[in-house]
């Protein structure tokens, strides 16, 4: 018998494509959108626990606010979870403002959540928010438990606002009991729904571990505010391959799994690598890491199935990377660049046009150097300022931020935006960048397929 019926919620968001759930969220200019994974655990530690659960993405099903009342309306749940972000303040404010009619708790998750929840909830007329993990603070308030003794809980109380204690980091241990999140995926949404332009199409992400464990980059969302002052914990590698070839058998469409950790060190990638190869998996995955894996390491992640790494390249200037306290240097990553290519890893790059220390030199020297790096898809943005970060800090002691976006004396945000453009212009059609691709895409229908799709929504925007 189910205890409690719980609504978990990714609000809409209309007139353009939004990704609320990634880790630099908003709107996309590839129609990009990740799986809300976060309220996907959530929703499978509730099912676990026998409470009956409601999970809409109303981003990925195009559901407009209408129609998710209508849902919420037929499911009538007893507690309301939404997904909420600072970025799309107006929009996720408003969609729970209209869920309050129904007279159950609203409660507001994510990494937002933890910048300021006093100011968060003055302002709003939800009931409470979870600063931090919110897995088991969402079984507890599911539970009964009372809301003065949910860790992690900050809720209303006579026109006040109280705040529990901070709450415990999900364990190790716990870990390996959650559900496959790929099985709630499968349950609640559909897979193909999501997609990513440097990912096969359909992919499925999952994470083998939480938190970053290398954590120091100034700039980061999840480190700053969900995970603050978290460790690296991860799921027995055997918990996780036997996820593996649950996607193996049960998601035989799914073309590519990706790791969400934050950044796959080199020992997490040589443990997983060893344990597909030990149980002969044949299956096509990717994932986030820092450019310090060595050769050996990427040798074997490519004979284990490894087809592609997301990393973050940032800056050419050795400065700017040590301002931001990168821990990797231009000469680093640039090695680690052409040793993935010569064993046959694809990456997609990412830099940062406007971290301190920039000026229109140093970008263009990032440009340059960008051009000349063996990657297969580039990603040039200007850096999405968050409070709690030491770099919204930085930024702020130095009076360079204005409508909490980057603006130097030098270099306004119209400026480091134009600049964003013509860094990924000059990148994707240079000749040896479209010699690159028509080479892959002439011998894979995959990425034929994808370089359509991405061109069609890029295009417009570089070339504007």
């Amino acid at each position: 018998m189910y205890m409690t019926k719980v609504l978990l919620l990714n609000p809409p968001f209309h007139g353009k494509s939004y990704d609320r759930v990634a880790r630099h969220d908003g709107v996309t200019i590839s129609g990009s959108n990740w799986f809300p994974i976060h309220l996907a655990y959530a929703t499978g530690l509730l099912e676990n626990h026998n409470h009956a659960v409601r999970f809409l993405d109303a981003v990925a099903s195009h559901l407009s606010p209408e129609e998710v009342v209508c849902e919420t309306e037929r499911f009538s749940p007893d507690i309301i979870i939404v997904n909420y972000s600072i970025r799309s303040d107006e929009e996720d404010l408003a969609m729970a403002s209209e869920l309050k009619c129904f007279g159950s708790p609203v409660v507001l998750v994510g990494p937002s959540c933890s910048i300021d929840p006093s100011k968060l909830l003055s302002k709003s007329n939800v009931d409470a928010l979870v600063r931090g993990e919110y897995d088991f603070p969402t079984l507890d308030l599911a539970e009964g438990k009372s809301w003065k003794d949910i860790d992690g809980l900050s809720w209303k109380r006579d026109h006040g606002v109280i705040h529990n204690p901070d709450g415990h980091f999900v364990t190790s241990e716990q870990l390996n009991d959650f559900p496959f999140v790929t099985d709630v995926y499968r349950r609640h949404l559909n897979i193909r729904d999501y997609f990513q332009a440097p990912h096969l199409h359909p992919f499925i992400d999952l994470f083998t571990g939480r938190g970053c464990w290398y954590g120091q980059c100034t700039f980061c969302l999840w480190q700053n505010t969900i995970y603050k002052g978290a460790k690296y914990r991860v799921r027995k590698i055997e918990n996780v391959v036997s996820e593996l070839q649950f996607v193996r058998d049960e998601l035989p469409f799914v073309k590519e799994v990706f790791v969400q950790d934050d950044t796959l060190p080199a020992w997490r990638a040589r443990e997983l690598s060893s344990a597909i190869m030990e149980a002969n998996i044949d299956i096509v995955w990717s994932c986030y890491s820092r450019a310090d894996i060595d050769s050996g390491t990427l040798r074997i992640m490519k004979e284990a199935g490894c087809r592609a790494i997301h990393v973050g390249f940032e800056s050419f200037d050795l400065q700017i990377l040590k301002n931001v306290k990168k821990g990797i240097s231009p000469w680093q990553a640039e090695r680690f660049a052409k040793e993935a290519n010569k064993v046959g890893l694809q990456i997609h790059a990412d830099f940062m046009l406007g971290l301190p220390g920039e000026d229109e030199n140093t970008i263009k020297s990032t440009i340059k150097w960008a051009k000349g790096l063996p990657v297969d898809s580039y990603q040039f943005i200007v850096p999405k300022v968050y409070p709690s970060t030491p770099l919204y800090d930085w930024l702020m002691k130095n009076d360079c931020l204005k409508d909490g976006k980057v603006n130097y004396p030098h270099l306004s945000n119209e400026d480091l935006c134009r600049w964003s453009r013509i860094g990924t212009r000059q990148c994707v059609l240079s000749r040896r960048f479209i010699t690159r691709y028509a080479k892959s895409i002439l011998t894979s229908p995959d990425d034929f397929v994808r370089a359509v799709r991405v061109g069609f929504n890029i295009l417009p925007h570089i070339l504007g």
